[in-house]
């Protein structure tokens, strides 16, 4: 991922291209603004009140709500868990999703799990009690349920690190605009943790999801790569999704998918749920989206398990 600054975010514009989506749905991705994500500011000691909005580009947004205004509902009523990415230059991929949960069913809490890209704090998985802000409202957090999470012990308060990490405050805004009765549990995942650290997470992530819960995992998939390798490798580990199989995730890096464990948590805590059946919506990368093929390409899947 690129560096950028969260003060002011560059942008770069890409040329539209449609990305496929399955069961005979396409979502026509239309010229998207690329909001940088990377913050060049640490975090620091200090607590606010409520996540500030940091990682949210109007334009881009609703570029991305276009392209999904575009396509027919697809409704999910029996989804458990959502894969999507948390690159906005596959915002179509978030916001498509997101709506179609929407019209399935009502949500009153989302479990939203990414990756801690600096695998900043103190703990393998960091969480936060504090509520967003966002454009379409304050997203408040499920304080019970973090609480309970933080608990157990695997789990850290840590909100500042929360702030500036984009795979979940870059989702809070699209979370709130279409599930805005949903509650959040956001949790950011280091790098390298363990078949066991999975488990354990996923023991204690699953009595928290009932009928109105849904687990979301934000992950962009093969990075670094041409557009042709990145299908390759999505091809991998899209077969390891439709088998539940998610250990060997854990031995791949970031040409197959920038958090490994993040996926794995979904796989492992809704198959305990019976939801091991994963229905594929969506495969493109940046690269498709933006019209540049040949550049080394960020790929996305959107899919969920049922």
């Amino acid at each position: 991922m690129r560096a950028a600054s969260v003060r002011r975010p560059a942008l770069g514009l890409g040329v539209a291209a449609a990305g496929g989506l399955a069961l005979g749905l396409a979502i026509w991705l239309v010229p998207l603004l690329r909001a940088e994500t990377t913050p060049s500011k640490p975090p620091t000691a200090t607590y606010s009140p409520s996540h500030p909005l940091l990682f949210f580009d109007g334009r881009t947004f609703a570029a991305a709500e276009a392209a999904t205004a575009a396509t027919p509902v697809a409704p999910m009523p029996d989804a458990r868990g959502l894969l999507l990415p948390h690159d906005w230059v596959g915002g179509a991929f978030i916001t498509t999703p997101l709506r179609d949960l929407a019209a399935s069913r009502k949500v009153t809490r989302v479990i939203l799990v990414g990756p801690n890209h600096t695998n900043a704090g103190g703990a393998a998985v960091l969480t936060s009690d504090l509520p967003w802000e966002t454009p379409f409202g304050r997203a408040e957090a499920d304080r019970g349920a973090v609480t309970a999470l933080a608990a157990g012990g695997l789990v850290r308060l840590e909100p500042d690190v929360l702030t500036y990490e984009h795979s979940v405050a870059g989702i809070v805004p699209a979370v709130r605009r279409y599930l805005p009765e949903a509650k959040v549990v956001p949790l950011i995942l280091r790098g390298g943790l363990s078949a066991e650290d999975i488990e354990r997470l996923a023991t204690a992530l699953t009595p928290l999801i009932d009928e109105n819960t849904v687990l979301v995992a934000a992950v962009d998939f093969s990075h670094g790569l041409p557009a042709s390798a990145a299908r390759q490798r999505d091809g991998e580990t899209l077969a390891l999704l439709r088998a539940s199989d998610w250990a060997p995730l854990l031995r791949w890096g970031n040409e197959h998918l920038d958090s490994p464990a993040s996926v794995a948590v979904l796989v492992e805590t809704v198959g305990r749920l019976g939801a091991t059946r994963f229905e594929l919506r969506g495969n493109s990368n940046s690269g498709e989206v933006s019209g540049v093929v040949a550049a080394p390409v960020t790929s996305y899947v959107l899919g969920y398990f049922h």
